[in-house]
């Protein structure tokens, strides 16, 4: 899978020149005494060995080749992006995070990618949940922030997706697990890179294995794969959540909108202009707003104040590290309706 096409070459150049020789040799024998006759009866045992090699033996060596499994010394990324620019069959990526993503080679798998599903492959990629506490366990282990490399992958394949043509953008599926990782997989086609994590370094640093997938280890790893996949979350529950304006009149929800968030001591913030907007239009009453599609539990939004200058100071440099842009403003969601709050603290001053 991961070859030099030059040893297909070198063996075309061998044939051809081995063929010329053999046409050389019979053109200089031609005026021998029974030369046809000879010829022929010395053709026809090699015609029949030759038809039975290539009927019968090669393809079953050829079979035994493509299941053999192949060790490689490290992961190689370059040779990986090439092969994907010239499928148009599955991709699949499973692992913590990849340099292949977010690394020297992001712009040739990105270009890789958008070939690949042109051609009608489908690309899917599974990553560690980056809140999970497997990738908090996997940055002790590697003395590395699991988090913000995740993290990095996802806005480079959003990014990805975003210069996709859109009926082409289904193809790209990418999704994260919260499982313990135990295996790598990088597949492209019915061959696939697998590789078992080290406690010291990246995976992809270490021996990789080259099986087919109808082999056991290939089926096995497949099996997890889709048993991960199932389990999964999108990057939209990742990276946002779904916020619905309520109309204070007759209390129904308004036009869903997938904002970016931060969490920060279990409350939740947003940076979008369409809040802040809205808090500047009403601010006689109150802005309620439902939140992930629960409607038995509405959230007011508040302003957070420039004296909040520790509270603002987290959330900035948390955004920036979750999405790669700075925000200046801040909204946080305040559980209950404010008029209810107020009458239960005058009850309880009564």
């Amino acid at each position: 899978m991961f070859g030099d096409s030059r040893v297909r070459r070198g063996t075309l150049l061998i044939a051809a020149a081995v063929g010329l020789l053999v046409g050389l040799c019979l053109w200089f024998a031609r005026g021998l005494p029974d030369f046809r006759e000879n010829l022929l009866l010395n053709m026809a045992p090699e015609l029949v060995t030759t038809l039975v090699t290539l009927l019968v033996i090669q393809p079953v060596l050829t079979r035994l080749e493509e299941e053999r499994v192949r060790e490689h010394l490290r992961l190689d990324y370059p040779s990986f992006c090439d092969k994907v620019a010239q499928t148009g069959d599955i991709v699949c990526v499973l692992d913590t995070f990849s340099y292949l993503l977010s690394g020297a080679t992001a712009m040739r798998f990105a270009e890789a990618a958008r070939s690949a599903i042109r051609r009608g492959a489908t690309v899917r990629i599974l990553l560690l949940d980056p809140d999970s506490l497997a990738a908090r366990q996997r940055s002790h282990e590697l003395s590395a922030d699991v988090r913000r490399e995740v993290m990095r992958n996802l806005r480079e394949l959003r990014h990805l997706e975003a210069r996709l043509p859109q009926d082409q953008r289904e193809r790209l599926q990418v999704r994260v697990y919260a499982a313990a990782p135990s295996i790598q997989l990088y597949r492209c086609g019915e061959r696939m890179m697998v590789s078992f994590y080290p406690v010291d370094r990246l995976s992809g640093e270490g021996q990789q294995l080259e099986v087919r997938v109808t082999t056991p280890l290939g089926s096995f790893v497949s099996e997890r794969f889709a048993e991960l996949w199932s389990r999964s979350r999108t990057v939209n529950e990742v990276l946002t959540r779904q916020v619905q304006f309520v109309d204070p009149n007759g209390g129904e929800a308004g036009e869903v909108m997938w904002l970016e968030y931060i969490d920060d001591d279990g409350a939740c913030f947003f940076s979008d202009s369409r809040l802040v907007l809205e808090l500047a239009r009403h601010r006689d009453r109150p802005v309620s707003v439902r939140l992930d599609g629960d409607a038995g539990q509405e959230h007011e939004l508040a302003l957070i104040a420039d004296d909040e200058g520790d509270l603002l100071a987290r959330l900035r440099a948390g955004f920036t590290e979750k999405y790669g842009v700075d925000a200046e403003v801040f909204v946080r969601l305040e559980s209950g309706p404010r008029a209810m709050i107020e009458t239960t603290s005058a009850a309880t001053d009564e």
